[in-house]
């Protein structure tokens, strides 16, 4: 039970503390300067260690896949984000449109598999909303702009969600560690094309330095516990994390920075536990149902993954 745990746990953490050290590593640089460096850095981390443990590298098709894949998840995904903040999205709107990830990923998961939610992935989905609205909500009455980079913010959930289920699709037979590799060298070219036609500044080079290496292990490691935890648990599955991320992420921020705590982040870590829990019982074998795949609680076949070639 608990190596069970603790992935999802680590992936939650780790995914968490983006936010907060995001925040003060850009009071010393500008975005897109941050975002291409943190491709940078995380791409020379990642090669590292795919080649210090000589795992196999995915070919022909199954590279193309894994190519798109980690551009949506790794590119689409900061990179709209990141383009939104600078144009306009106040933090706290652009934490709860991202958190939406499970929610857009059972659309997603309907529209285009023709997936159908059961009971309690339907009550984890719910659970998971108001997890994320009640920890997102001070932040939206304090900072409620939203401009029109609300948009690319809106692309940057649809890549994180339409690449995890791309993952669970095409890349089950990818290790996370070179999924994540491959994604954050794919999306340094768009970043470089960004910082390069905007102005950009890096200010206190040690602190900010200190920072960015603080930020791209955090977030380089959270990526790659995301892809396992989509790997095992399926696009779906895995989402459902991001009902408690937004709470934990005020936790952390109020560690690293002193922010605020409230009764709102209580009811959203309360609401975003008993989602996950939701979401677990909804994978679990029903009567007359002993092939199900516990992927979402969709009574989908377990598929056998592409090979990597």
């Amino acid at each position: 039970m608990f190596q069970r745990l603790l992935l999802p746990a680590l992936t939650v953490l780790l995914y968490a503390s983006g936010y907060p050290l995001g925040a003060l590593t850009l009071g010393h640089v500008t975005p897109f300067l941050l975002i291409l460096l943190r491709f940078l850095v995380s791409a020379v981390l990642m090669w590292t260690v795919v080649a210090v443990r000589r795992t196999p590298l995915p070919r022909g098709r199954v590279l193309l896949w894994a190519v798109t894949g980690g551009l949506l998840v790794q590119g689409v995904q900061f990179l709209g984000l990141y383009w939104g903040m600078a144009h306009g999205v106040g933090p706290g709107v652009a934490a709860l449109v991202i958190a939406m990830n499970p929610v857009t990923t059972a659309v997603l998961a309907r529209l285009v598999l023709r997936r159908r939610e059961n009971r309690w992935g339907l009550v984890a989905l719910a659970l998971g909303t108001v997890g994320v609205v009640a920890a997102c909500l001070p932040r939206l009455l304090a900072d409620p702009s939203v401009g029109p980079g609300l948009i690319t913010v809106l692309i940057a959930l649809g890549g994180l969600s339409g690449g995890s289920l791309l993952q669970e699709r095409r890349l089950g037979a990818v290790d996370p560690f070179v999924f994540t590799a491959i994604g954050v060298t794919v999306s340094v070219l768009p970043a470089a094309a960004l910082a390069l036609t905007t102005p950009q500044h890096f200010t206190d080079p040690l602190p900010g330095i200190a920072l960015l290496l603080g930020l791209v292990i955090a977030s380089a490691v959270g990526m790659v516990c995301y892809a396992a935890c989509v790997r095992s648990r399926g696009a779906r599955g895995a989402s459902i994390l991001f009902a408690l991320i937004p709470a934990v992420a005020v936790i952390a921020a109020w560690a690293v920075q002193g922010a605020p705590l409230d009764l709102t982040t209580a009811v959203g870590l309360t609401c975003g536990a008993l989602a996950c829990a939701a979401q677990s019982r909804s994978t679990r074998p029903t009567a007359g149902m002993p092939g199900r795949s516990g992927r979402g609680g969709t009574g989908r076949a377990a598929t056998v993954p592409e090979r990597v070639r």
